[in-house]
């Protein structure tokens, strides 16, 4: 089954979630449990999880489910979004990205991803995330909670 069913079934059953009281976002436990629940009823979430869109690339997945006929509120639409791209979101070759493409996958201040860039340029290409360490003032835990999406393998 290709990625786009896999979508429509999460939210055909986002549809039928109680209305949320407030605007904000469910907590993300919440949110992964939803759509683990909804999409393993009738396939494994393996092929949908491995991909790595940006958020445009998940809405325009949702909004085909949509067109579809796939029913969700917007609030649900945005939350599914939100949730794809915070957690599927696109891979970076760390060895080969600039501070302004760092910065908006790992959602770093811009100070900080180029010094990620320039501690690279001076010191050699990282190994792993856990070498990121040896760069000064980043917030470590900022980047080891994005560590998914970081790729150490050098271009060919």
């Amino acid at each position: 089954m290709n990625c786009i069913v896999y979508i429509a079934a999460a939210l055909c059953c986002l549809s039928s979630a109680a209305p949320a009281q407030t605007q904000s976002a469910p907590p993300e436990d919440e949110t992964k449990a939803l759509l683990e629940r909804t999409c393993t009823k009738c396939h494994k979430l393996t092929g949908t999880l491995k991909q790595r869109n940006s958020k445009e690339g998940w809405a325009a997945i949702v909004d085909d489910m949509i067109a579809r006929g796939a029913e969700a509120s917007d609030a649900e639409i945005d939350t599914l979004v939100d949730y794809l791209a915070r957690n599927f979101g696109p891979r970076i070759k760390v060895n080969k990205a600039t501070a302004e493409e760092l910065a908006g996958v790992l959602e770093l201040p811009k100070a900080a991803a180029s010094t990620i860039v320039e501690f690279r340029e001076k010191n050699g290409t990282f190994k792993n995330w856990e070498d990121l360490r040896k760069v000064p003032a980043i917030d470590w835990k900022t980047v080891e909670s994005k560590k998914d999406r970081l790729d150490f393998a050098e271009a060919k």
